[in-house]
């Protein structure tokens, strides 16, 4: 049988999954096989498996980490909001339909079955499943319908550790104020707990882990301090309020869409020396590069994007040589119109930019697959495809990529171009290229250096400060 452990937070964002991660890898580096897991995952940024399913992003960063392919039971079940009350449910890895969250929760006794049998199924694989909780552990109007925190370990059999944020403020509260929230059957999984994000000299918070132990009858594992830089694909895009500002001979700018989704795709570009990457939720002054990226809701994003009046930062991009890019959903946007007969959405058409010569439909059937090709530029590309819409050229074009199943992908049209790959930068050398055509366009003397975007790196970074400020043996001792 197969030993585990549940990470919990006592809010969202606190950082369970960057801890999942750093367990993984270091019970990996101490010759376990590991798995990640978290039942239910609500989330826009996600991945294609080898087998066509789809999953949550932080889930397959957690796997990289502990050096496993990633697969649907090790996040059963992805939740995609696509407009205000409606998500579409990901089950086992594929589509299973699009509900309001009464509908969703009305199924409750069906889900909590189908994730059951998804551990089951990793721990007859794995020496060690870790568990990542959602949220907060004590939404008390949600307990009856979680199916991803405590009832969710109590019926694994898995003991817990709860994860709090000192870095927002509030630490002292919210970790008393979560084990005073727990039943008792609850509190007695709880074993312990980790602070996060602790800036500064750690000297300073001399006395406070004390104070909480003698609170909360439970041991503090360890401070981990705030850790720069760190570029480990995050679940949502909460984590981009989290990006500091750089400057850059080179600039990169990436509409900061309402529905955002798969912005993993430019955390490569961020590790290029001299490269500047900005989310811009406001038209700003001219970059180099502008990016549209991958959205839940094309043609809502595309209706906000309008607003905003970022359509004058496209045309002015283009009018000082820059170049425009559009990845999924992004690329719809650029063409003639963007139709929605089935009600994908939220139904209805809209003029699309107009920038490329190509319509989509959106259609009930979602497409997930790894890809691999070469580019326009004569480079190799690998990445993956997650759409449910078709684009059709509507004239001859210069395509993106020439796939290697003999299909095409994309538009290239002069300084415009459109695609449905994500993870197009994560190639070294088609990113190299295709930053040095636009610096040239640009009439920039920058060209980007040769570099390496190593995800190892980064988790053998997070492992080794983890190690340094957690107490892993004791963590160790708690798996069961």
């Amino acid at each position: 049988m197969s030993k585990s452990l549940m990470v919990i937070g006592t809010a969202s964002h606190v950082g369970k999954s960057i801890m999942v991660t750093a367990l993984c890898r270091i019970f990996r580096q101490h010759g376990l096989r590991v798995a990640p897991f978290k039942s239910q995952n609500m989330a826009l940024n996600s991945f294609v498996c080898r087998d066509g399913s789809e999953i949550g992003r932080a889930q397959v960063a957690q796997a990289e980490a502990a050096g496993i392919e990633p697969e649907s039971d090790m996040n059963p079940i992805l939740l995609k909001p696509n407009t205000d009350r409606k998500i579409q449910v990901v089950l086992h890895g594929r589509v299973y339909g699009t509900m309001t969250a009464t509908e969703y929760y009305e199924q409750k006794s069906f889900f909590f079955k189908e994730v059951l049998e998804s551990f089951h199924r990793l721990a007859q694989k794995f020496d060690c499943i870790l568990l990542e909780g959602a949220g907060s552990a004590v939404e008390l109007n949600l307990k009856d319908r979680d199916i991803v925190n405590l009832p969710f370990a109590k019926a694994a059999g898995s003991r817990a550790l709860l994860v709090a944020d000192i870095d927002r403020g509030g630490v002292f509260a919210s970790i008393i104020g979560t084990f005073a929230l727990l039943d008792d059957d609850e509190r007695d999984l709880v074993r312990g707990f980790i602070i996060n994000r602790f800036r500064g000299d750690l000297r300073l918070f001399d006395g406070g882990p004390a104070l909480l132990e003698q609170r909360t009858k439970r041991p503090c594992f360890g401070v981990l301090p705030y850790i720069e830089s760190l570029r480990i694909d995050q679940e949502d895009s909460v984590s981009l309020d989290d990006r500091a500002k750089r400057q850059g001979a080179f600039r990169v700018g990436v509409i900061r869409l309402p529905h955002i989704s798969n912005y993993t795709d430019f955390n490569a570009l961020e590790t290029i020396p001299d490269v500047a990457v900005e989310y811009l939720t406001e038209p700003a002054s001219t970059v180099d590069l502008l990016i549209i990226p991958g959205t839940k809701n094309t043609i809502s994003d595309l209706r906000w994007l309008y607003e905003r009046g970022f359509k004058a930062l496209l045309f002015d991009t283009l009018e000082h040589g820059g170049w425009v890019l559009g990845i999924c959903g992004g690329y719809q946007m650029l063409g003639r119109n963007i139709s929605d007969p089935f009600g994908v959405e939220e139904g209805g058409c809209l003029e699309g930019l107009q920038l490329l010569p190509a319509e989509t439909e959106l259609g009930r059937e979602k497409l997930t697959v790894q890809s691999q090709g070469r580019s326009f530029l004569g480079t190799r590309v690998s990445g993956y495809e997650i759409h449910m819409g078709r684009t059709e050229p509507l004239e001859p074009v210069d395509h993106f990529i020439q796939k290697e199943d003999g299909a095409s992908d994309g538009i290239v049209c002069g300084r415009i171009a459109g695609t449905y790959f994500h993870g197009l930068f994560d190639n070294p050398e088609f990113t190299r290229e295709f930053l040095s055509i636009v610096a040239e366009s640009r009439r920039l003397n920058w060209r980007p250096a040769k570099f390496r975007y190593s995800k190892d790196q980064e988790y053998d970074r997070l492992a080794a400060t983890a190690k340094t400020h957690l107490d892993i043996e004791r963590i160790y001792e708690l798996l069961q």
